[in-house]
């Protein structure tokens, strides 16, 4: 099968090792929760369990939301010398026009049905692997430089109960089990929601993020406004 996405033993500056999930193909359709990374800036994000120390990776990736027509191959620098974008784009022009080919070769070949085998073709790096990531009768592929820009984009086609939202839980001043407590209650209000979390942990302030659809983070908020 194609790689999805991969985990990665990571060294912190503060000493820990701890593993880290890295995508190389992100299909928001499939797994909703990969958009509100995104728009959270936890996607592709490595966090330290330790320290809380964050570190982007640098691993370009496939971005595909199949509901709302973006196909996209995303760089996540966006200050790419020109020269090198453009030697970028050609090679995945060369990339897209061999997977596209491939898909309506497959399609002809198979006998009609309602979904279609994906090319299977393992390559490891996201250019390459676009042959396998790409998705019959996919739209026109974007390239986007910058993980920022891709985010805007995405914002700009949700509807507003869509759109990104958090809430926190915040301690101060408190120990390892009462903020273990407080991750498990966020944890679970964030899974019961279908929701993300992430954590702070700086200037004595233990901060725990729920974040999701601006609908379903509202209804976290009530709750915890309730006190339940």
């Amino acid at each position: 099968m194609p790689v999805r996405s991969e985990d990665v033993t990571l060294t912190c500056p503060c000493g820990e090792r701890f593993t880290a999930t890295v995508y190389h193909a992100v299909n928001v359709t499939l797994e909703p929760r990969l958009l509100y990374r995104l728009l959270a800036g936890q996607l592709n994000v490595a966090t330290c369990p330790n320290c809380g120390r964050q570190a982007e990776t640098v691993q370009p990736f496939v971005y595909h939301d199949m509901r709302r027509g973006l196909f996209a191959y995303v760089h996540p620098r966006s200050d790419v010398p020109q020269e090198d974008r453009e030697e970028l784009l050609k090679h995945l022009r060369r990339v897209y026009v061999r997977a596209v080919e491939e898909s309506d070769r497959l399609t002809r070949k198979k006998a009609p049905s309602r979904e279609m085998p994906r090319p299977r073709v393992r390559r490891r790096e996201p250019a390459d692997d676009l042959e396998a990531a790409l998705e019959p009768h996919a739209p026109p592929m974007q390239v986007i430089f910058g993980i920022s820009e891709l985010a805007a984009l995405v914002e700009s086609l949700l509807e507003p109960e869509e759109r990104l939202a958090k809430v926190a839980l915040t301690a101060r001043g408190v120990g390892d089990g009462e903020r273990e407590r407080l991750r498990r209650i966020a944890e679970r209000m964030a899974e019961q929601m279908d929701c993300d979390t992430s954590v702070e942990d700086a200037g004595g302030e233990y901060m725990i993020w729920i974040y999701g659809p601006r609908a379903r983070v509202s209804t976290i908020a009530q709750a915890l406004n309730q006190g339940v």
